[in-house]
């Protein structure tokens, strides 16, 4: 077992606290309703998986007026890997089996596609790790040197070898898209946003950790170091930037969309993988958008270089930050 392996890593646990659930105007949740509620959530995500299985597999995604599939991130039946940590968090071991079992013996991604960095690392390297860690409580067949050994992780580990190529810039800042096959595509732009570039050390970290290679913590953590060495002055960052240049293409600063699990990842970055730098640069983060894009209860898009309201919206994306404050 690698030694940079951590223990606390090696499960997953959900805690929910029932005496802090309450309603808007005050009221506990009891008991009841919270069953009630987990049975909703239960009965919507097999609307959806089911109308999957049965109208869109083995396309990525179902189109909900069509009823039909459609490949939309990579032609590798997305929906179902990213469906394999919730079947098993719900308690479906057999179905998480089944399509645990499908995908290791259909799925091939030396494939001649191009494909999303950021969504396949959070969608597809991510779902895989999930399922890996879960599949012990899924009653998965184990590898003997399971967490760090199992065809999940092998194929989680074929996958994020092949977004490496992306990060092979100037600056570390990773391409937008890449293809499976031949890495980054001819004439492939150069402009990516700040979240797209953020968005790996929970992934990579964990996947380095597991196989005992360092290569993919390394590459996440230096995309990280190179955006915040191209903070303004001020200490914001911008929405859009030049992977070779390090130049921002968008000015606009917010803690929405192109920005959002940038910050993100620096906390849970940081706490999973034990590195306060990561907090610390968030923490800083936070100085200046409490002094900038706060007003009252919402969050605006400011200006990086001068701190100055350009948009004031506040957008779906924004609504995760006071859980990323209270973490």
């Amino acid at each position: 077992m690698p030694s940079m392996l951590k223990p606390w890593m090696w499960t997953i646990s959900v805690v929910v606290i029932l005496q802090s659930s309450t309603w808007s105007d005050g009221r506990s949740f009891s008991k009841q309703d919270i069953l009630k509620y987990r049975e909703k959530v239960r009965a919507m995500f097999y609307h959806g998986y089911d109308n999957y299985l049965n109208h869109a597999y083995p396309y990525d995604e179902l189109r909900p007026l069509t009823c039909d599939g459609v490949d939309t991130w990579g032609s590798y039946s997305l929906t179902l890997i990213d469906s394999l940590d919730t079947l098993a968090i719900m308690g479906n071991y057999t179905e998480f089996r089944r399509v645990a079992r499908l995908l290791l013996n259909h799925l091939d991604f030396d494939e001649d596609i191009n494909v999303s960095v950021f969504e396949t690392n959070i969608r597809v390297v991510g779902g895989l790790l999930s399922a890996h860690l879960l599949s012990r409580r899924a009653g998965l067949e184990l590898d003997p040197g399971w967490p760090c050994k199992g065809p999940l992780l092998d194929m989680a580990e074929t996958v994020a070898k092949k977004l490496l190529p992306a990060f092979k810039t100037p600056t570390k800042i990773p391409y937008g898209t890449v293809n499976l096959m031949y890495g980054v595509p001819k004439g492939e732009i150069t402009i990516t946003c700040t979240a797209g570039a953020g968005t790996f050390a929970v992934e990579f970290g964990t996947l380095s950790r597991l196989t005992g290679d360092p290569i993919f913590e390394q590459t996440a953590l230096e995309a990280l170091d190179a955006i915040w060495k191209y903070k303004s002055d001020v200490g914001l960052i911008g929405n859009h930037i030049d992977v070779n240049t390090g130049k921002w293409t968008a000015t606009d600063s917010g803690v929405g969309a192109g920005c959002d699990s940038y910050y993100e990842y620096l906390v849970k970055g940081g706490l999973m993988l034990g590195n306060p730098k990561l907090l610390d640069q968030y923490y800083e983060y936070d100085k200046v958008i409490q002094q900038f894009m706060k007003r009252d209860d919402w969050y605006m898009w400011v200006n990086m270089k001068k701190g100055s309201v350009t948009m004031p919206v506040f957008q779906s994306l924004d609504a995760f930050y006071p859980g990323l404050q209270v973490s």
